[in-house]
């Protein structure tokens, strides 16, 4: 046997062996509330070889930004079997190396600091704790496959233990993940939580909620909650999961999705009032509706997942952007909306992405990509857009598209379980960018060019059209804003110039405008209209000059309106996209 053949052999073995041991058990003791820290001890066994490598991955599933998890993390420390301290070193910020000198046992301890009350970062309080799995459980290199189980030891008065992963019987406490893939998606709320509870198809559902006024009607809560899921799962044709959990950490902004639950900050207060009530619910069914819509329908980049650098994709416009556009329709289909209050919305929507600079800079496509290198989605609405915002008003057009072209035979809710089914389901993986369009373009039998370039450039989009589809009317008034404007619709290029897709007279499509979005944005907003702007533009290869005159920058309203008489079509249409 030659040495190629030898190494590949004892991999092969040891890959087996490790695959072949129980879960990796994790405990998790909670003494130092007042430090913010948490100990946390794991046993690894079933190993061979030298060394181990254990990792933290560097983002959180569910959240697109790079979060060095590790950085929380001290008094690392290694021991075999035995109980003999083994040597380490950290070779990489997320990676910690333990000399296992061939021991089959490794046995780790480590302090972790969590005083951060965010949906994806780990708390640890007086009164309350939020475990944030990816900033406290290491991995085995290579093996997320591993089963795991994490055994708590709560302050003695902690009442409410909230979780999508599933308890093991007889164990207080004690909860189990089948891999690493399903733990790091699974957060813990802790503390003396109010805890509601509600089954749909005899699954499971908990309500952990903090900071919420007696006043608020909880049998309320429930039964909306009941409705929305209902009618989610109804729409897509399944309930995919054994447990779910609602963690709602109040105080704040902000939440993040889940295999099997949900971490939801918001202002209890808000709930005593009819129209931030109906706002909550309508995020919460946004958060809820990402188990379907990225959790298993999902871009192919988005999992497996690379846990230790960037997850790059086109298509986050399609999972967080079509959730936007479902969040309303489903409250709107479980009776928590009303139709009028569905187009109300739909009219702000409108008016909040075209009255900011930045959707003539970058398409929701661009957005989705550079989302990871941002501060925030849409973080600087003069020069970017959120793809939340355009991806919501995309989903929108394609939906009434389809209803149209398939004389209301089919819709985006078709895509939607054709995802489902054919990728999650019979596939077991995401879809690419062109399998998704197949899907669209198979439901609607015609192709969805223009639908799809609105997503991909920076065209203004004929709302209209796509609202007489289903016997609406829209009205656009415009009234004067400060600043300069120009009729021009740009992309970002990969040197962060600007190339023109549509522009004034003087301009031509290609053209490179050789100034970033925010130079030309900060230009315009200096000067007033009829003064001329300069422009240094490069014209095939060639770079010249160009004057052009700037117009008045306007803030627009739109309205929504049903036809008086829409015909058997449209009148289908309405009925059936808004229930």
């Amino acid at each position: 046997m030659n040495a190629v053949l030898r190494a590949a052999v004892l991999l092969l073995i040891c890959s087996t062996l490790a695959l072949a041991q129980g879960p990796m058990a994790f405990t998790v003791t909670m003494d130092h509330a007042g430090a913010h820290s948490f100990h946390v001890t794991a046993h690894c066994d079933g190993l061979a070889g030298e060394l181990q490598d254990f990792k933290l991955p560097a983002w959180s599933p569910g959240y697109y930004r790079i979060l060095d998890y590790a950085k929380y993390v001290s008094n690392f420390q290694a021991r075999d079997g035995a109980g003999h301290a083994l040597a380490w070193e950290k070779v990489t910020k997320n990676t910690w190396r333990v000399v296992a000198a061939g021991s089959a046992v490794v046995d780790l301890s480590y302090d972790v600091y969590g005083a951060v009350s965010f949906a994806v970062q780990n708390y640890f309080g007086e009164d309350r704790a939020l475990l944030s799995p990816p900033g406290t459980f290491v991995h085995l290199a290579g093996h997320t496959e591993r089963p795991v189980t994490i055994t708590l030891t709560p302050p003695a008065n902690w009442t409410t233990f909230a979780t999508g992963l599933d308890p093991v019987a007889g164990r207080p406490h004690t909860f189990r993940a089948t891999n690493f893939d399903v733990l790091y998606d699974s957060p813990i709320l802790m503390g003396t939580q109010e805890l509601l509870r509600f089954e749909v198809h005899g699954v499971p559902h908990e309500v952990a909620m903090e900071f919420v006024p007696a006043a608020v009607d909880r049998q309320k809560i429930v039964a909306d909650l009941k409705k929305m899921v209902e009618t989610a799962a109804q729409l897509i044709g399944d309930v995919p999961y054994t447990r779910y959990a609602f963690l709602m950490i109040g105080k704040g902004n902000g939440g993040v999705e889940h295999l099997n639950s949900a971490s939801i900050a918001f202002n209890g207060e808000s709930l005593l009032k009819e129209a931030s009530y109906r706002g909550w619910l309508s995020y919460v069914a946004h958060e809820y509706f990402h188990n379907f819509n990225v959790k298993r329908i999902r871009p192919i980049a988005l999992g497996p997942f690379d846990y230790d650098s960037e997850n790059l994709t086109n298509m986050l416009w399609v999972s967080e952007g079509l959730s936007v556009y479902y969040q309303d329709v489903v409250t709107e289909r479980a009776g928590l909306m009303t139709r009028a209050q569905y187009l109300e919305k739909l009219q702000g929507a409108m008016a909040k992405f075209e009255n900011a600079p930045g959707h003539r800079y970058q398409s929701a496509t661009e957005s989705s990509w550079n989302t990871w290198g941002t501060s925030g989605v849409g973080n600087d609405r003069n020069t970017t857009i959120s793809y939340y915002d355009n991806g919501g008003l995309l989903g929108m057009m394609l939906d009434l598209k389809i209803r149209h072209e398939s004389r209301n035979r089919k819709s985006l809710d078709d895509v939607m379980r054709a995802l489902y089914r054919k990728y999650y389901q019979q596939k077991q993986r995401g879809f690419t960018d062109a399998e998704f369009r197949e899907e669209c373009e198979a439901a609607a039998g015609t192709s969805l060019t223009e639908v799809l370039e609105y997503a991909s450039t920076t065209k203004e989009a004929d709302y209209a059209k796509y609202l007489a589809y289903a016997g609406l009317t829209l009205e656009i008034t415009a009234e004067d804003a400060p600043g300069a404007s120009l009729r021009l619709n740009t992309r970002t290029l990969a040197n962060g110039n600007l190339a023109v897709v549509e522009g004034p007279a003087g301009l031509a499509a290609g053209d490179e405008i050789v100034s970033t979005p925010k130079a030309l944005n900060d230009a315009m907003s200096a000067k007033q209209p009829g003064e001329t702007l300069s422009l240094r533009i490069r014209r095939g290869g060639v770079e010249q000059a160009v004057e052009l005159t700037l117009e008045k920058n306007q803030k627009r309203t739109f309205t929504i309106q049903p036809v008086a008489s829409p015909d058997a079509v449209q009148a289908a249409i309405l009925k059936d996209w808004l229930q």
